[in-house]
């Protein structure tokens, strides 16, 4: 049975439809969240490869989440949807959490995310990604708050594995329309960047990710940056010489 509550949220994830001229979709699922729950910034981080890559934002300060997650490779998202259970840390700088996650707390820190609430997309054995939730300021989400953001996520998983059924996706579908929530484009230029580097370290994407994201941390730079100056050819990594490989290939 669907509770007043579900239905006013349902109404407010067609009403993101409707402003945009598309059909329901993940994204208006991150708006409708965003109005409901008083928290700073709605992110949402899909399965790509054995990865979270980010596909939508509302607020800066969850752009800045989902570019912590991304450049440490760990924190409450992927715990979530490693585990399939829900992660709420609401104080990023105890103690617990940063030895929890001491990359993610490090970098989560210097961009003002203080509380981070990740709840899994799952059904099954199926894991689809992640709705994570950020406040600037520490504290816990109410038992109504959490109620709501399970339901979220729950309509999120629902609306993706439908638009799967339709083989449709936001960028080739007609009933698109103009998106009010800002699409991300680090996953992608992360990916390039780091096929370039393994051609450059003569080794494998995931080698060359873990050496762009210690350089991320040893320069105090996004791994989104790290991956434009790549790109852009402003930077260029060289093997180690103490690990080069008989070939001698650079």
């Amino acid at each position: 049975m669907v509770s007043d509550e579900q239905t006013a949220a349902w109404g407010l994830i067609a009403e993101s439809a409707r402003r945009r001229g598309g059909r329901m979709a993940a994204q208006d699922v991150c708006l409708a969240c965003a109005d409901s729950i008083a928290v700073t910034g709605v992110g949402l981080s899909l399965l790509a490869g054995g990865r979270l890559e980010p596909t939508h934002v509302v607020g800066e300060l969850a752009r800045r989440l989902l570019e912590a997650q991304l450049t440490s490779g760990d924190g409450p998202c992927v715990e979530a949807v490693t585990t399939g259970a829900p992660v709420l840390a609401a104080d990023l700088s105890s103690a617990a959490c940063g030895r929890r996650w001491p990359l993610f707390t490090a970098v989560a820190r210097n961009s003002e995310v203080r509380a981070v609430f990740a709840f899994p997309l799952a059904t099954g054995a199926v894991r689809v990604g992640v709705l994570v939730l950020a406040r600037a300021r520490p504290g816990p989400l109410s038992d109504v708050e959490q109620g709501r953001a399970f339901f979220f996520a729950d309509a999120a998983l629902a609306l993706l594995l439908d638009e799967r059924a339709r083989d449709t996706t936001v960028e080739s579908g007609a009933d698109a329309g103009v998106l009010p929530v800002e699409s991300l484009a680090l996953g992608a230029q992360v990916h390039q960047a780091a096929g370039m580097v393994s051609v450059q370290l003569d080794t494998d994407v995931e080698e060359a990710l873990v050496r762009m994201r210690a350089h991320a941390f040893a320069h105090d730079m996004a791994l989104s940056e790290v991956a434009r100056r790549v790109v852009e050819r402003a930077l260029r990594f060289a093997p180690d010489p103490l690990t080069r490989r008989p070939n001698g290939r650079d």
